[in-house]
């Protein structure tokens, strides 16, 4: 049950600031990547990019673990003292189990106390024996672990982060603000007149949607109540909690973002335009809820939340607050405007705190009759497809008490597969894993085991309603102009409708509703706790909260019709009324999302009887005129003028999109009959009608249709009018119809972006493809190219990192073209074919791309697919050391076709640069992993046989440690081919040793049995400990410093002599302590106090031959810089010997040092400037026995530092910058210790350095950089970098010829914090020549990564 995976998945992040400019495409439009510090290339585009997801704490909780005891088992510890421990009932952590006992004090257990200390379980009688355990160890995964299979334990898992599932805002296009709205629909009378309802802004409202305007009519009109009314809807979400009174109070964080809620009589609420007062209740670990309860570092715009609400809740526009009115786009209509609603916030967003939400929020009184949770586990914020929030046993549980129980419906989102996190591949199921119906809890999935995986999660039913999520409109997957565009509606991917998520599926699903391009507020930055924005959002985030919307209207019918529904019944009318939803042709497999939800449908059925006289009558046709704004083709926007089409005129000032977007017809019809054959029909024009059918009250076509079939062209320079009419028909005979005349704008015939090519969906592999093109009317088409993209990365915008894997020139505006078969180099998979409309193989910056379209290249289906291989005890996760390298690992593809034998493939290592651990870039491929553009697989092994179990050894498949790898098995057949597709994948972990009880690291020294690290512990000091790094395990503290903002430096080793130079501060800022320590006997040998008024701690080195150290420091008062002698012997220190501020050389110039181990000199050079950098600098050279400086000859100034090779050599490693839009080159300078003059300097590549290490012995450099160098174009001072899989990369350099021998990639070479100027001078890369073994920090800094050179 390892959980390095999370490790890894949080700390690259702070890793990733050193990288942020290498990958950036230098874009001025929003990045179509999320808001991590690095970032792919961002897609040039006519319009804009992609939504970004938002960031969230994720992973495992440090030092908190849930421990169910067995029926045998029972707390004896004493109750502890303390308000706080009394609330949550915590006790001793002591057992009636012996063994137990033993480990939880091997643990550091320091409490536990009940899951939810105030509320009953009793109908969940695993809820009351499970406890919280709050552990010293930070690696709360590894304590999980260690328990589970205890005695006295029947089950353990870390508490973890819970997610919010929505895509992530975007904001609404300017222009759509600031124009004048429309005029309202005023063909009704029956349904309220919203802003954003009559004019279809709110689109997933209309027939084609959720068909929710029938009930309004059908409610009001029948009984004189609005949707929802009687019932309460509790929202549980995660989210800021704040109010003025704290921005008052001097609160920065709320002055800065401003306050999200009023405080009125005690109570909190939500107060926001088009709703009532929502009142607000945060839950406390105790499961307390308190009604003026405050959060802080949640969500500080409210993105889920808002969203939630924007979806059920806002009111008819005449019955809205009158303080609270909503104008324009904050005039949105909820589908159970109704309803009374309530929000229920966590005090922290765990697994536990969720799960007492959750109970405290059914146990309120009144009791809710809906929940919704749009919440779930984020691990694709790391690559791996989101997961379900039932995917934890004890939520599950809190859930399946509250719906079997309580007799409550809960709405929970499903998941919203990868995300615009990282940039993962997309595989042939279009984005997510399936969440599968477990047959009992035994044979149940946790999301310990499967958080770093792509095997399916086996979930039994709760009796909740797992919500997937379907498209709004989509162009994606089916272009508006192809002859198969006959609805809008499918299962949500990555390659359709937004294109930045995809929606679980799988039997698990019970209803769908649109989740893309959903228009909610977000809360504005700074503003007050009304201020709300429109955004455009989504996700089963969306979906979740629409279907419980539903679920209180169906219980008002109910009710109203005089019987009380289940949830169960519930949820089963609402899918025996909901419609089909169709799975993108292009995706392999049947994406069960469950119908999506047809709320007039459901509520007449509810009624039944109590609608008396009903027939059908259509009370609405709305229009919904698609227009794209963004994320070539996944945004878009519907506001539309119900009696105008508005073209976007380019010679009139629009974009001309208007013309390429299709336009929805949809009738809301109510008192349809149930049974017969119902068809839907638009005619268009009179003398010679053209018609439209469809089985749903939706019809959808052009406006180049629309105009054909009225006999217009589609060129004009005036309004044109077309005379429409909308039918109803049963059994071939019309029941119900309406006409409209509708005025079409001027048209000049121009657009911006171009529409996607018109491709197969799926094209059998080793074939040719041919497609059509038409860049006729578009703009900005000046180069045009088309190209076809690597595997898994099908879009520039929604498929990051984008590479052509194939062009070729377009000559003519209009065409087809046949794109050999070669191009699709990547084997069996998702592809995108699009044109580049202009800069095609230039700088990123200034390509723009049209739209594209995804195809699959045919590898099978999913029957083709073995499962994932899972390792011992049939677990899909597993953690090997460097001492321990072996694994078990067992597979089975027995059922492939032509299966003979087997070959288990490891993916390229990660964490990469983009903070991604999922790194095959053909998911669920026909080939292994190699497209010559990403990092390819870094091992496979051939399996003799179908099934089996082998034990395999990490390390002499040549896997790396402190990374991470995805693992998968592909069939082979007779002759060695790969028949059918890769399994999904497990996940391997190696590690070189982690740090004791959850700590990182600091610094360290590499010397063989005298190994030193400092480390920072969990409780936030800092500890110094011996390390062995011939097994990477850490030895016993040599002194340590319990005080919070403690920190210790290693400065060097003296292996004779037993002697460590430390440097140590009580505090940030603080003196420092020059420490030197006898490590044989762990006794302090003597110390001496630099004063933080006095100096600041530079760098510093240990020359071992002579017992003694240099320290470079620098005075605060004129920045001199001095270097003290350290005598070993008994820790004092010297006279400081001033190198600068002499008339000689300029104060503040050095802030490097190296000390030559040979001679004992010392030698002081210059870090340069962080942008721009020119000139050179007299290195100092140092006598600590004369105490003289000399300074001669010159080497680059702009350094990144310097090492001497032992044997009277000075190297310097520089990278000069002359420009901000250059890229500057590294160079490694030779510098004559002896004579003091530079040799000629070694061009070693284009990019910053990090840092420096040299073996004298076998006359090689090791220089790292923080990412590949990539292309460099002019206009950055960093290369683009293509490859998914990119890591830090280490430079091998022969000293003799100059020449890069070997470039290592080595997971994230970075440098660590602590005392001294951290960066390049840190010695983060150290050196062992006689096993030509390197040691750095891992990606993570919880442990040394080592590797050979």
């Amino acid at each position: 049950m390892p959980h390095a995976q999370f490790r890894y998945g949080a700390a690259t992040l702070t890793v990733m600031a050193l990288t942020a400019t290498i990958v950036s495409g230098s874009s001025t439009l929003a990045s179509a990547a999320p808001s991590t510090p690095a970032q792919p290339p961002v897609a040039s585009t006519p319009l804009g990019s992609a939504a970004t997801p938002p960031g969230q704490r994720q992973g495992v909780v440090p030092g908190q673990v849930l421990v169910t005891l067995n029926q045998n088992t029972s707390v004896t510890g004493p109750a502890l003292a303390g308000p706080a421990q009394r609330r949550l009932a915590a006790r001793a952590p002591q057992t009636s189990d012996k063994t137990l006992n033993a480990k939880l004090r091997a643990a550091g257990a320091t409490s536990l106390h009940p899951l939810f200390p105030t509320l009953s379980t009793a109908d969940a009688p695993d809820l009351s024996r499970t406890y919280v355990v709050s552990v010293r160890e930070k690696d709360s995964a590894a304590v999980a672990s260690t328990l589970q299979g205890t005695s006295g334990v029947a089950y353990a898992e870390p508490d973890r982060y819970v997610n919010t599932m929505n895509a992530g805002p975007q904001s609404l296009p300017s222009y759509a603000t600031k124009t004048p709205p429309p005029p309202a629909d005023s063909s009704s009378t029956e349904v309220p007149t919203n802003y954003a309802v009559s004019n279809s802004a709110q689109a997933f409202l209309n027939a084609g949607g959720v068909n929710a305007m029938g009930a309004f009519s059908t409610l009001q009109k029948n009984f004189g109540q609005q949707p929802g009314t009687g019932e309460i809807i509790t929202n549980v979400s995660v989210g800021d909690l704040t109010d003025q009174s704290m921005a008052d109070a001097g609160d920065a964080y709320v002055k800065g973002y401003g306050p999200t809620t009023v405080l009125k009589d005690g109570r909190r609420y939500l107060d926001l335009p088009s709703m009532p007062l929502i009142p607000t209740y945060v839950a406390g670990a105790d499961g307390s809820l308190d009604p003026a309860g405050s959060t802080k570092n949640q969500d500080p715009v409210l993105g889920e939340v808002l969203l939630d609400f924007s979806v059920m809740a806002p009111l008819p526009h005449d019955q809205q607050r009158a303080e609270a009115t909503g104008t324009g786009y904050t005039d949105l209509l909820g589908i159970a405007p109704g309803a009374g609603y309530r929000l229920v916030v966590p005090q922290e967003p765990t697994i536990r705190q969720i799960a007492g939400a959750l109970l405290a929020a059914a146990h309120q009184t009144p009791r809710p009759s809906v929940i919704t949770a749009s919440l779930g586990f984020g691990t694709d914020s790391i690559g791996f497809p989101g997961r379900y929030l039932e995917d934890d046993p004890y939520v599950r549980s809190v859930v399946a008490s509250i719906v079997k129980n309580d007799g409550i419906v809960v709405s929970i989102s499903s998941n919203d597969g990868t995300r615009l996190y990282t940039p993962a591949a997309v595989g042939p199921d279009g984005g997510s894993t399936p969440t599968d119906k477990a047959a009992n809890a035994a044979s149940a999935t946790t999301i310990d085991d499967v958080a770093l995986t792509t095997t399916p999660s086996q979930v039994p039913d709760s009796g909740a309603i797992a919500a997937g999520g379907t498209t709004l409109d989509d162009t994606l997957a089916v272009p508006a102009n192809s002859g198969a565009a006959h609805t809008g509606t499918y299962a949500e991917t990555r390659i359709s409708g937004f294109g930045t998520f995809s929606s679980g599926f799988g039997s698990r699903l019970d209803l769908s509703a649109p989740s893309d391009n959903i228009i909610a507020f977000q809360h504005s930055a700074g503003g007050t706790a009304q201020a709300v924005s429109a955004v455009f959002n989504g996700g089963t985030s969306a979906s979740a909260p629409e279907i419980a919307a539903a679920a209180a209207v169906v219980l008002q019918a109910g009710r109203l019709a005089g019987h009380r529904l289940t949830p169960g019944q519930v949820r089963d009318l609402l899918a025996e009324t909901g419609r089909r939803v169709e799975t993108p042709p292009q995706i392999d497999r049947k994406l069960q999302v469950g119908p999506q939800i047809d709320v007039t449908a459901a509520t007449e059925k509810a009624l039944g009887s109590k609608l008396k006289d009903a027939h059908p009558s259509i009370i609405r046709l709305s229009v919904a005129h698609r227009v794209t704004v963004g994320g070539l083709g996944g945004i878009f926007l519907e506001t539309t003028d119900q009696n105008r089409i508005d073209l976007g005129d380019m010679a009139s000032g629009g974009n001309g999109e208007g013309l390429v977007g299709p336009v929805t017809f949809a009738a809301d019809v109510t008192g349809m009959p149930r049974g017969g054959n119902t068809q839907y029909r638009l005619t268009v024009g009179s003398d010679h009608p053209v018609s439209f059918s469809s089985a749903t009250p939706a019809i959808r076509v052009t406006p180049r249709q629309l105009l054909s079939a009225a006999g217009l062209p589609v060129t004009s320079t005036t309004d044109r009018s077309v005379d429409l009419t909308f039918e109803v028909l049963i059994n071939g005979t019309v029941q119900a119809a309406v006409r409209r005349t509708l005025a079409i704008g001027p048209s000049d015939g121009r657009y911006v972006e171009s529409t996607a090519p018109l491709a197969p969906a799926t094209a059998r592999a080793g074939k040719p493809v041919t497609v059509s093109y038409d860049l006729t009317g578009v703009t900005t088409a000046t180069a045009p190219e088309l190209v076809v993209s690597t595997v898994g990365h099908w879009n520039p915008s929604l498929g990051p990192i984008f590479s052509a894997g194939w062009h070729q020139p377009l000559t003519a505006s209009t065409g087809t073209v046949t794109i050999p078969a070669d191009a699709f180099k990547g084997g069996g998979g998702l592809y995108g074919i699009g044109i580049v409309l202009s800069g095609f193989g230039g700088n990123p910056s200034f390509v723009k791309y049209g739209e594209f379209a995804p195809i699959r290249i045919d590898g099978g289906s999913e029957f083709s697919r073995p499962e994932a291989p899972t390792f011992a005890a049939g677990v899909h996760s597993a953690v090997v050391t460097r001492s321990a390298p072996t694994f078990e690992l067992s597979y089975d593809v027995h059922g492939v076709p032509g299966a003979k034998s087997a070959v288990v493939e490891f993916s390229a290592a990660a964490p990469t640069l983009f903070n991604s651990m999922n790194t095959f870039t053909n998911a669920n491929g026909t080939t292994l992993d190699n497209d010559g553009v990403n990092t390819p697989s870094a091992a496979t092994r051939t399996l003799p046989t179908t099934s089996g179990t082998v034990r395999l050894n990490a390390l002499s498949l040549g896997l790396a440690t402190s990374t991470g790898y995805s693992v998968r098995v592909l069939a082979v057949d007779s002759k060695q081919r790969i028949t059918g597709q890769a399994s999904a994948v497990s996940n391997l972990v190696v590690d070189d040793g982690l740090a004791p009880e959850g700590s990182t690291l600091l610094s360290f020294i590499a010397a063989g049995d005298n190994s030193i690290a400092a480390l920072r512990t969990v409780a936030g000091g800092a500890e110094v400990r011996r390390y062995s790094t011939a097994t990477g395990t850490y030895g016993a503290v040599l002194t340590s410093d319990p005080g919070a903002g403690s920190d210790y430096h290693v400065i060097g080793v003296a292996p004779d002599s037993h002697r460590v130079l430390l440097a140590h501060a009580t505090q940030a800022g603080g003196d420092v302590r020059l420490e030197t320590w006898d490590s044989a006997n762990g006794t302090l040998v003597g110390d001496s106090v630099l004063r933080a008024s006095e100096y600041r701690v530079v760098a510093g080195r240990v020359d071992a031959k002579r017992n003694r150290a240099a320290v470079l420091v620098r005075t605060i008062t004129g920045n001199v810089d001095s270097v003290l002698p350290v005598s070993l012997a008994d820790g004092s220190v010297g006279v400081a010997i001033i190198a600068d501020g002499n008339g000689a050389v300029a104060a503040g110039t050095y802030s490097l040092l190296e000390l030559d181990q040979s001679t004992g000199g010392v030698f002081l050079g210059k870090i340069g400037s962080a942008i721009l950098c020119l000139g050179g600098v007299a290195p100092a050279k140092i006598d600590l026995d004369t105490a003289t400086v000399t300074t001669v000859g010159s080497v680059s100034a702009c350094g990144h530092g310097i090492v001497s090779d032992g044997a009277g050599t000075l190297y310097n490693l520089a990278a000069g910058s002359v420009s901000t839009k250059i890229a500057p080159t590294t160079t490694l300078t030779p510098y004559d210790e002896a004579t003091q003059t530079a040799g000629d300097g070694l061009a070693l590549r284009k990019g910053t350095p990090s840092t420096l290490a040299v073996d004298g012995i076998h006359h090689v450099a090791l220089v790292s950089f923080a990412a590949p160098e990539g292309a460099i174009y002019f206009g950055s001072q960093q290369g683009v970098v293509s490859d998914n899989n990119a890591t830090s990369q280490v430079a091998v350099v022969d000293l003799t010829s100059g020449k890069v021998i070997r470039t290592l990639n080595t997971g994230i070479v970075t440098n660590r914090g602590g005392l001294l100027l951290h960066g390049v001078q840190d010695t983060s890369l150290q050196l062992d020549p006689a096993t030509r073994s390197a040691w750095t920090y891992s990606p993570d800094g919880t442990q040394l990564q080592q590797f050979s050179y």
